[in-house]
């Protein structure tokens, strides 16, 4: 039957929420045998409006009254589950035996506090019971709320009797019913509620073991089985965390899989479950490490999180969240994608933050850290630190100034500043990072622990600007910080010894300007003090000792005193001997002891100095753990040694150590343009060994170091792909191992250098710290090595990493003609031949030419072109001008042949020209790249008749290394005449922007277009509007042949941004390269300076023509300045004409790219017979060279 009370009563609601449900806790108290038992107990809203989400999170109280009129202890305060929108569910049951008077109910909301309360008495109850046929006998009561301005809220619940002739002598006969689960599930949950009231772990103990009981006594397919398994895996979960035991997180997750998979996608509560299971697999994964635990977690958090309303109040935690299961992914795998996915949510969920949210400015903080730790991974982000940045100042803004965080948020801004001034050099980030120091320092009260350390980072910042202005009252402002830091720091802290070695530094900086020997002196005395204060072994102690020998050193300089030098020289070996094996600063402290004994061989002529000193540097050259610059710098302290002691075999190996390590520099996976920059400073030191090894007779060794290290990028580059990619195609999971093992270990070693700087000290010197990245980066470094050693045990592999070397070379040479290299250096100028069949290079002196003349010709050939106007290809360029009185093009030739072509034509025996000319190719060095050595001759003048040249022995190429040569003689072989025709593709494009129009591209294209009317070659032409980018570009992956007639541009700032001037844009050589061409086997450009290089990088050969053989064309037509608009129609089809008819003659089906050489110069002999070679004449048709085989 059904009866309603009406004695709920409440207060004025406040407000309405809705929170994500929370697990319900419910109690139970045991069943007697004889009674009445409430069970399913519910709460529901009658009224569809928004006031019941006041009601959200009830929770209930229950007190009974028993027969004498006394309260018992009230139960503890229950939350209610939320089963629906209007619905909340009590979990436990109302025992009602005969001492019972009434039972009293008290709801309350966590929003409005105490909602109502309802009596239930002894007398009501037993009248709803009228039939006691049944064991139990089940009536439902329902309580209508009806107070006016509220919703109506109903208790619904059943009521079971027992029959009294049920043993309730023996409560355990009563639970063996289908409510058994239910009985343990209510213990469980009593005693899950006391632990959290106890923290007793004995409470929680109870609670899971009930719970277990429960799941196998609960009836298959009872409702409460998903309440059950959800409450069993949140509390094993809780005792995880307070044991830490592997079983109960791992049961904890297969409960909450259970309940999830039971639970129906649009249950209410299925929100919660998958969040509290997604945090379960990430605790798991904290403990094991195992990264299926972590993709589960984000699995999870994912559909929770499309579970979420977007405008609910939730989601940017639930966003937070997942974002952070990535870092912990990313921590794991060190993947870019992780960490850039922790970025997007972590961003997300700021972005739906409100303004005035407290959980702002944490968020921002959370994502600026993000930022800055794929910038740690990647360095090449060098934005991440920008938007760390941004990030973390509009923190420090939602930071009030009473906050205590608010020091500590000041200082990641003020490292942030710090960082990106590491890796810009620009100097307003140093004076940002002050501000936000000097800003800490006022924050931050007398007598504050952490404010020794934070005046001892000012300091150091201050040191750092005195570094880069020399401004003396940088350094001064440092040395009063940092003193006032050793003031105030208590004699045990841990940080002192720090802090006086960053104060000794500071001394010994202004020391080098002010020349005080008080100043270093003060200096020596602090760091000897900070080295006394720190323990032996302590990772820390060999910077100190480098900073004081660094000061003894700098104190001999001012006084002469050996003692002190020898002092220095003492504590750097000690320095040394402490250093663990793999130490990333291994090479540079090596160095610095060398340049120590060398220093005091300069005072003592003891030769045994000298030869320490080189054995130290030799030593820091071969560690592989350290950064190529540091060994680098050591190698050519060794060659200085070494040429000192005329020792010119030790001399020998330094240089070889040299070119070595600039081949190891390349090697890795940067980006193109990133090699191609950092190889400025570093690519001349090979004209110098090549130059050396000449003149100890090493020819050999000449010719590997001028392959090896004057083009580094191309030699190890197989097509502009470094040997990583190649190796990628044999064994991908090895390349990427060996990859990411180099990066990382590159990384690990551009750690700030504490060794002779002033860093900032974060926070208090962490032994274990230093220590666990020193053995991590050697145990990088060894794996490194043994990755390189698997690799090279790789049959087509055993060179990985090595130089090609000069048997190899000179077995492969084309049978064709000669090989010419050119080495151009302050000191000497020579040549090598190579040629086929011949065991070494042949060395020929060029004794009348000399590196000076070179230049001098380079810069006045560039001076002259500009005064011509010809840096375009335009007829405006090529407009009648007054003649020059000098007759410059010609001398240049003139010097050319004299210095540099006739002794190498005299030593290969060409005494007169031949009958049939062969190839020579020329692969030139230093200014010579930029000057044309193919026309070299004597050209006849007014009074003298010509005289010979070059063209009259040979026919020119030329070539950026030999590597590119040798491969494309064994690309020819795949070549054949009788395969199916080849296709060309013309481009024109007379009107490119930003540069005036250069109508003879139509006439030129539109000549080889007619030219071209053979069944064997089809040939497609794209003008104007129609060569777009994705156009022009999907024409070269089909075609073999290319032809360009257009504008182009060299840019010498970002040699891979030069490019063709086409419709809409430009074409880059970098597009170039990234297209990975298949189909290519000959590029014609006619265009201008299409193989002018970049003077800084002589040595790598930067241009377009070089470009189109890293794409994979065999061979290239090219120009060295611009073309006259008016006579380019005329070379190309005399070009095409000489092709087409060899074609013929030879009955192919195709155009033979190995021709093309001699097509080129018999196009340049018909237009010079019909021009001459007077000066003008000279600039039309000198520029066009040939590139490749």
């Amino acid at each position: 039957m059904e009866t309603s009370i009406t004695s709920f009563s409440h207060p004025e609601i406040a407000g309405s929420g809705n929170r994500l449900p929370v697990p319900p806790n419910a109690s139970l108290v045991a069943m007697i045998a004889v009674g009445i038992v409430l069970r399913d107990i519910t709460l529901e809203c009658s009224q569809q409006d928004a006031q019941y989400h006041a009601f959200d999170f009830l929770q209930m109280t229950v007190t009974i009254v028993d027969a004498i009129g006394e309260k018992r202890e009230p139960r503890p305060l229950v939350w209610l589950e939320r089963t629906s929108k209007t619905s909340w569910k009590y979990h436990d049951s109302i025992e009602w035996n005969p001492n019972i008077s009434e039972v009293a109910l008290v709801v309350r909301s966590e929003k409005t506090g105490d909602f109502g309360h309802l009596t239930l008495t002894k007398e009501t109850v037993k009248a709803a019971s009228q039939d006691d046929s049944s064991k139990y006998q089940v009536i439902q009561y329902k309580m209508d709320i009806t107070t006016s301005d509220t919703p109506l809220i109903w208790v619904k619940f059943t009521v079971s009797t027992a029959n009294s002739s049920s043993s309730h002598h023996n409560p355990e006969n009563v639970c063996l019913d289908a409510n058994l689960g239910k009985h343990y599930h209510s213990l469980g949950e009593t005693s899950r509620r006391r632990f959290y009231q106890t923290k007793n772990l004995a409470d929680l103990n109870d609670a899971i073991e009930n719970l277990q009981k429960a799941i196998e006594t609960v009836p298959k397919g009872d409702p409460d089985t998903i309440a059950i398994l959800g409450t069993l895996g949140i509390s094993l979960l809780a005792r995880f965390q307070l044991r830490g035991d592997l079983a109960d997180i791992s049961q904890a997750i297969e409960h909450q899989l259970h309940a999830v998979r039971l639970t129906s996608e649009d249950h209410p509560g299925l929100l919660d479950r998958l969040t509290i299971l997604a945090m379960s697999f990430k605790h798991r994964f904290e403990q094991t490490n195992n990264l299926s635990d972590v993709l589960s977690a984000i699995d999870h958090q994912r559909k929770a999180i499309g579970l979420i309303p977007q405008a609910h109040p939730n989601l940017p935690l639930e966003l937070e969240k997942l974002g952070s299961f990535f870092w912990s992914c990313f921590q794991r795998t060190r993947s870019i994608s992780d960490i850039s996915e922790a970025i997007e949510y972590q961003q997300k969920a700021v972005e739906i933050t409100s303004g005035d949210h407290p959980d702002l400015a944490r968020r921002l903080h959370i994502l600026s850290t993000l930022f800055k730790q794929r910038f740690d991974a990647h360095p090449r982000y060098l934005s991440d630190v920008s938007y760390a940045i941004e990030h973390q100042q509009r923190a420090v803004l939602l930071t009030s100034e009473g906050n205590p965080t608010l020091p500590s948020q000041l200082e990641v801004l003020g490292n942030l500043f710090w960082t990106r001034f590491q890796q810009t050099g620009d100097l307003p980030n140093l004076f940002d990072a002050l501000k936000q120091h000097q800003q800490i320092i006022l924050l931050t009260p007398e007598g504050h622990p952490d404010l020794p350390r934070r005046l001892n980072n000012i300091g150091s910042t201050f040191a750092f600007l005195f570094q880069r202005t020399s401004d003396i009252t940088y350094i001064s402002s440092a040395i009063e910080h940092q003193e006032k830091a050793i003031l105030l720091a208590p004699e045990d802290h841990v940080s002192l010894p720090f802090w006086l070695n960053s104060l000794g530094s500071s001394f010994t900086h202004r020391s080098t300007q002010t020349r005080d020997l008080a100043d270093v002196s003060s200096a020596v005395k602090y760091q000897q003090r900070a080295c006394s204060l720190t323990p032996e072994g302590h990772p820390i102690l060999p910077s100190y000792l480098n900073n004081l020998g660094t000061s003894l050193r700098v104190r001999f300089e001012y006084t002469g005193d050996l003692d002190d030098l020898s002092d220095a020289i003492e504590h750097q070996k000690v320095m040394v001997s402490r250093l663990p094996e793999g130490h990333f600063h291994s090479a540079s402290q090596l160095h610095n002891l060398g340049n120590y004994l060398f220093r005091r061989f300069e005072q003592t002529s003891d030769v045994a100095d000298c030869r320490e000193a080189i054995t130290n540097y030799h030593l820091a050259t071969r560690q592989t753990a350290s950064h190529f610059s540091d060994r680098l710098t050591a190698a050519k302290s060794w060659v200085d040694c070494s040429r000192k002691l005329q020792d010119h075999a030790e001399t020998l190996e330094a240089y070889g150590h040299i070119i070595g390590l600039l081949s190891e520099f390349a090697s890795l996976d940067r980006t193109i343009q990133n090699r191609y920059t950092n190889l400025v400073d570093v690519s001349k030191n090979t004209a110098e060994a090549v130059a050396f090894a000449l003149t100890t007779g090493s020819a050999n060794a000449a010719l590997e170091w001028l392959e090896q290290g004057r083009c580094i990028v191309w030699t190890q580059l197989n097509l502009l792909r470094t040997p990583v990619d190649t190796l990628r195609l044999h064994d991908k999971q090895l390349a990427n191992q060996f990859l990411t093992v180099s990066k990382a270990l590159e990384a690990s070693g551009s750690r700030p250098d504490p060794f002779g700087k002033s860093v900032v000290d974060k926070k208090n010197v962490d032994h274990d710290l230093i220590t666990d990245q020193v053995h991590a980066h050697a145990k990088l470094a060894q794996e490194r090595e043994e990755l390189l050693a698997q690799i090279r045990n790789i049959p087509e592999f055993t060179d990985f990493l090595r130089p090609l070397k000069a048997p190899s070379i000179l077995s492969q040479l084309p049978e064709d003609g000669p090989v010419i290299i050119i080495n151009v250096h302050p000191e000497r100028c020579e040549a090598l031949a190579l040629l086929y069949g011949a065991d070494e290079p042949l060395h020929i002196p060029l004794n009348n030419f000399s590196y000076v003349q070179a230049e001098v010709l380079r810069r006045e050939l560039r001076g002259h072109l500009a005064s011509e106007g010809l840096r375009m290809r335009s007829d405006r360029a090529g407009r009648v001008r007054p003649k020059s009185k000098i007759s410059f093009l010609r001398q240049t030739l003139r010097e050319l042949w004299i210095g540099v072509v006739q002794p190498i034509l005299e030593s290969l025996g060409y005494s007169s020209p031949p009958a049939h000319r062969k190839r020579i190719w020329w692969c030139p060095t230093g200014p010579l790249v930029f000057l044309p050595i193919h026309a070299a001759g004597i050209l006849s003048t007014k009074t003298t008749k010509a005289g010979p040249c070059l063209s009259d022995f040979v026919v020119s190429s030329y070539i950026p290394t030999i590597t590119t040569l040798l491969e494309k003689i064994s690309n020819a072989g795949k070549l054949n005449l009788e395969q199916p025709k080849n296709n060309l593709f013309l481009l024109s494009q007379p009107n490119a922007l930003p540069h005036f129009p250069i109508s003879g591209t139509t006439t030129e294209t539109q000549t080889v277009l007619k030219r071209m009317e053979d069944p064997d070659i089809g040939a497609v032409l794209l003008e104007g509007e129609d060569g777009t980018l994705d156009k022009v570009t999907e024409q070269m992956k089909s075609h073999g042949w290319i032809h360009f007639a257009t504008h182009a541009s060299q840019n010498t700032n970002e040699p891979l941004q030069s490019g063709f001037y086409i419709q809409g844009g430009q074409l880059t050589v970098d597009e170039i390269i990234r297209q990975q061409l298949v189909s290519t086997e000959f590029a014609y450009l006619s265009a201008c300076e299409t193989s002018v290089g970049d003077e800084k990088l002589s040595e790598e050969v930067v241009h377009l023509a070089a470009g189109m053989l890293a794409a994979g064309y065999q061979g290239v037509v090219a120009t060295m300045w611009a073309i006259k608009d008016h006579y380019a129609p005329v070379i190309a089809e005399d070009f095409y004409g000489y092709l087409l008819q060899a074609k013929h003659d030879r009955g192919a089906r195709r155009l033979d790219s190995r021709i093309a050489a001699y097509a080129l110069d018999d196009a340049i002999q018909r237009l010079k017979a019909k021009l001459g070679d007077d000066e003008a004449a000279l600039l039309i048709w000198v520029p066009y060279i040939h590139l490749g085989l």
